[in-house]
Order: structure tokens, then sequence, then C-alpha cells
């Protein structure tokens, strides 16, 4: 009987717990979407002639960040005295 509570108390937490979970990961995507959508709006407003997809092209590269900064990620040089 105690097995059966601990698993009926287990699986109302995680029904409770994972939509929240799913909601945070999300969080960033419906993010940089709502950046994209500005930039777009933004974009097209100011020149008429521009087309969807080289709104969408232009903010998507403005909005993400330079290779060389993604390269920068790595190890950082070890922080003893030059001799």
């Amino acid at each position: 009987m105690q097995r059966a509570l601990t698993a009926i108390v287990v699986s109302g937490l995680l029904l409770v717990i994972a939509p929240a979970a799913a909601t945070e990961a999300s969080g960033g995507a419906a993010l940089l979407r709502q950046q994209i959508n500005d930039c777009m709006s933004k974009r097209m407003g100011a020149d008429k002639t521009l087309s969807y997809n080289e709104a969408m092209r232009s903010c998507k590269a403005r909005l993400q960040p330079a290779k060389d900064t993604l390269a920068s990620n790595g190890p950082a040089p070890p922080a003893g005295k030059a001799r």
C-alpha cells in the first residue's frame, strides 16, 4: 500500500512539473522568434520593396552571434606567470 501511495504522489508531481519545464525550455526559441518578427516588421516597414525572404535572411544574420565569437568559447589559457 505504501508503494502505491508513493507512486501516485510521484506521478502527480511529474504531471505538475513537466509542463513547467517544457515552457521553460521553449522560452528561448519563442524569444528568438519574437525578435526576428520585430526586426522583420521594422525592415519591411522601412523598405516597401524588401521581400519577406530577404528580410528574414538579414534579420537572422543580424541576431545570430558571429562565428568568431562561437569559436572563442574554448578553454581559457593558463593563468601562470610568464617567465
